[in-house]
């Protein structure tokens, strides 16, 4: 982008103001846009089949410089397209006697080549919700307590089976020295004595409960009568109207406005707006021309003060 310094006029915007309209303005507001600096070939007047620089907004052509501006800047496009740039500029969309118009800024043609720095702002990044830590993979496994309960039935186990080898080895030593034994019935209830403990112990299940649901009596609801019904709407007689309606008379046609002045803002006096003015005179072949002196009081687009002492066509 060229740093701006000094406004320029733009031509031929008449001839594109379908693109422009894409860009409104509202009052005496100008539009502030970025326009591209190209080449093109001048397609009629004085200076047909020279190399021109035309202006670019998004893409499309919305007019060029004339001759005299084109040669002034074309180093500077020869310079930024030399570095592999697109050559940039500011400008502005602002109402005027040709309709949409467009007045660029570019650096003094007595300068380098000023750039201006190419800033770029970037959209914040909206903050997402926060991601929950995943329950699963962060867990601790519980530690796994030893079941005492199985330890102490083993033991148990034990000394019952200890028990009933100790009773059945105290019978057979009895047995064996000819005392008197005890009889099978003591036997047997020792025995089933020191089981039926032990069997208590580890079996003995609670008895089932058994509940027993009673219904309730069914609720018999009574349905209440329907309601009358409601008696039949009587429609009302309907009168027409009929209306007799005159026209009102056409609006008289307005009268046609004063053309808008066809002077170029850039010189005092009144030089014709055209592709290319001439001094008369002079050697120029116009197409348009003007009789001097003139004074310079904005840019000279059409390069008629040849001294540069703000007088043209002494």
């Amino acid at each position: 982008m060229f740093a701006p310094a000094v406004p320029v006029t733009v031509t031929r915007e008449e001839h594109h103001q379908h693109i422009l309209a894409r860009y409104p303005v509202h009052g005496d507001v100008p539009r502030r846009v970025a326009v591209e600096l190209a080449w093109c070939t001048i397609g009629s007047g004085k200076y047909q089949g020279h190399q021109a620089i035309e202006v670019r907004l998004d893409g499309s052509r919305v007019g060029e410089l004339t001759y005299a501006m084109s040669q002034r800047y074309a180093p500077f496009l020869r310079s930024v397209s030399a570095r592999g740039a697109r050559p940039g500029c500011e400008a502005l969309v602002h109402l005027g006697k040709r309709g949409i118009e467009l007045e660029l800024y570019l650096p003094r043609h007595t300068d380098g080549v000023p750039m201006a720095p190419m800033t770029r702002t970037l959209p914040p990044v909206p903050a997402g919700p926060m991601r929950p830590l995943d329950p699963a993979s962060h867990a601790v496994p519980p530690m796994r307590a030893p079941l005492p309960g199985k330890a102490k039935s083993n033991h148990g186990a034990g000394f019952v089976v200890a028990g009933v080898v100790g009773v059945i080895t105290l019978i057979a030593v009895i047995a064996g020295s000819g005392e008197d034994a005890p009889t099978a019935s003591d036997t047997v209830l020792t025995t089933t004595t020191t089981s039926s403990t032990t069997t208590t112990t580890t079996t003995t299940t609670p008895p089932p409960t058994t509940t027993t649901e009673v219904a309730a009596p069914p609720v018999t609801t009574e349905a209440a009568p329907p309601p009358p019904p409601a008696p039949a709407p009587t429609k009302a007689p309907v009168t027409t109207t009929r209306r007799t309606t005159t026209a009102a008379p056409a609006p008289p046609k307005p009268a046609p406005t004063t053309a808008a002045s066809n002077c170029d803002e850039n010189y005092s006096g009144c030089v014709p707006i055209a592709s290319d003015v001439d001094c008369a005179g002079g050697s120029g072949n116009g197409p348009a021309y003007v009789r001097g002196p003139v004074r310079v009081i904005g840019s000279d687009i059409y390069d008629l003060d040849r001294d540069s002492d703000g007088i043209a066509c002494e």
